[in-house]
Order: structure tokens, then sequence, then C-alpha cells
């Protein structure tokens, strides 16, 4: 297994062009960094704080995976979005990483990112809550290695 670094290089927003966009999937315009946040299902007070404190870079993608019930339409966009000044979104199948947008994955639904597009799936049958926020995790560093940033919220 690959050990993380020392220290985690800061998000920059300044062209490198031997930085991270050597590296960034093919159609991913001015996207750089794709952060992963997970959050058990008691998390929407921490996620709401984290996501107040986000700026707009141009050059950073959010998606979000919350432990949310099945059974209830989620709120969590609304709520997220009265808590921050970017952009967020409901994720649908297919739909391309934004820079400076937050996507909120649904209910019972897994993520994963492939190259510049987040893909829902259905849950795999195992004894976890759904979203899996490993799968998102581990997706993003397959795609997205060291421009990939993972955070893990609890409440």
């Amino acid at each position: 297994m690959k050990q993380p670094p020392e220290a985690a290089p800061a998000l920059r927003n300044d062209p490198d062009p031997s930085g991270p966009e050597a590296s960034q999937p093919s159609g991913a315009a001015g996207l750089r960094h794709v952060v992963g946040i997970g959050a058990s299902a008691g998390g929407l007070e921490a996620l709401q704080h984290l996501v107040g404190q986000l700026t707009p870079t141009g050059a950073v993608s959010y998606v979000v995976a919350q432990h949310l019930s099945p059974d209830h339409p989620s709120l969590m966009v609304d709520l997220l979005a009265h808590a921050t000044n970017l952009p967020v979104v409901a994720a649908v199948d297919g739909d391309r990483l934004a820079a400076g947008v937050i996507m909120v994955g649904p209910p019972n639904r897994d993520l994963r990112v492939e190259g510049d597009r987040l893909r829902l799936l259905d849950p795999e049958p195992r004894f976890a809550p759904s979203p899996c926020i490993d799968l998102l995790f581990e997706s993003i560093a397959e795609h997205w290695g060291e421009n990939g940033v993972a955070v893990v919220l609890s409440g």
C-alpha cells in the first residue's frame, strides 16, 4: 500500500505546467483537485461548517457522500446551499465534475469518480451504511492521485 506523503501540498490556483494539470483527466477544464467529503448521518452540522468555509477558487470540485435514510427525501442540497456561497447541486449519474461546485450524492447510492465524471451506483449488499464513502475515496485516489483529497466528518 502506498504511504501518504509527510505533508499534503497546499491547493494552488496558479498554473504550473509540471503540476497537477499534467495528470488531470481529460475534459476537466480548469479543474485541478477533487475533494471527496464523507459524513456520518449525524455529521450535518460539521458538513455545514466545512462548506461555509469554502471559497471559490475555480480549481476544486467537491463531492459529498453522507449516510442518509433512503426512506425519506433528502434536503441536503438546500441545507448546504444555505451554508455556502458555492453552488450546491444534486449529483446525477454521469455528471461532469465542475470546479467550484459542491455535488451531493443522493441517499442509498454509492458514488464513484471516473476521470472527470461522477458515477452513481446501486449499493452492493453489505453490512454498512450507504453510500460507501470508501468507494468514493478510493476512486478519487485512483483517478486523481495526489490531486485528490479525502475528508471524513462525524457528528
